[in-house]
């Protein structure tokens, strides 16, 4: 509830006035409004909230046909008894009748004369066959003979080289000549295990000329005075512009 006062300066106990009669009944009215309204909005507060609406659920309910009876099964009629056959009666074994014993006298055996048997020669046992000796392996060439061997069969590789190497075209058309040396190995077999120069010409086109014709060479083997291992072998090529 409210309680208002109003304050007016210019009041003065003359005496009643109509206008104020009218602005006290619109308090009055006001005041009554103002205490309804704040009524009701306790009573909203209070009252209790209106109930939730109820879902029905619905339930469904299926009918199953039961399963149908599984059908006994057939019995399975028992297996046929064996049929037993008598067992046959032995017959009695006849008794064997003894026979008579014949003696047979033996004849008597005409006498010979044993004669001896000749007896086999006695061999004497042959005496162990020992194989023959090998022969003596032939004597080792003389020093004088391996050099000469040697040298031939150089002098036959250098002429061999000689004639394999060939000029190249830089060479004949600048003029050029120069000797190369080119040292190599052989084996026994005259097979070639390497080859390297050890003294330029000062061209390289004659130095890679000189070299290609000992890579390919041909050689044969070694005679039979040479030594029986690898050896070393050192040729002159000489190219030149007028060579063939």
């Amino acid at each position: 509830m409210m309680n208002t006062m109003v304050t007016n300066p210019s009041w003065s106990p003359q005496g009643p006035d109509k206008s104020e009669g009218h602005f006290g009944k619109a308090l009055l009215v006001g005041a009554v409004l103002e205490i309804a309204l704040l009524t009701g909005l306790l009573w909203i507060s209070s009252a209790p909230p209106p109930p939730k609406p109820v879902v029905k659920k619905i339930i469904a309910i299926h009918m199953v046909h039961p399963a149908p009876p599984k059908p006994k099964p057939i019995p399975v009629p028992p297996p046929p008894k064996p049929v037993v056959q008598p067992k046959p009666v032995p017959r009695p074994k006849p008794i064997p009748q003894p026979r008579p014993v014949v003696h047979h006298t033996p004849a008597p055996k005409p006498l010979v004369a044993k004669t001896p048997l000749p007896t086999a020669p006695v061999v004497p046992p042959a005496p162990p066959v020992t194989p023959p000796a090998p022969p003596p392996p032939p004597p080792a060439p003389s020093m004088a003979a391996r050099q000469a061997a040697l040298a031939r069969y150089a002098a036959m590789v250098r002429a061999q080289v000689q004639a394999d190497a060939h000029v190249p075209e830089a060479v004949r058309l600048m003029h050029l000549s120069g000797t190369a040396v080119i040292t190599f190995r052989l084996t026994p077999s005259g097979q070639l295990l390497w080859a390297r120069i050890t003294q330029s010409s000062g061209v390289q086109p004659i130095d890679k000329a000189a070299l290609q014709s000992v890579k390919e060479g041909n050689y044969p083997p070694f005679t039979k005075n040479m030594p029986k291992h690898a050896t070393n072998f050192t040729v002159e090529v000489h190219l030149s512009s007028h060579s063939s």
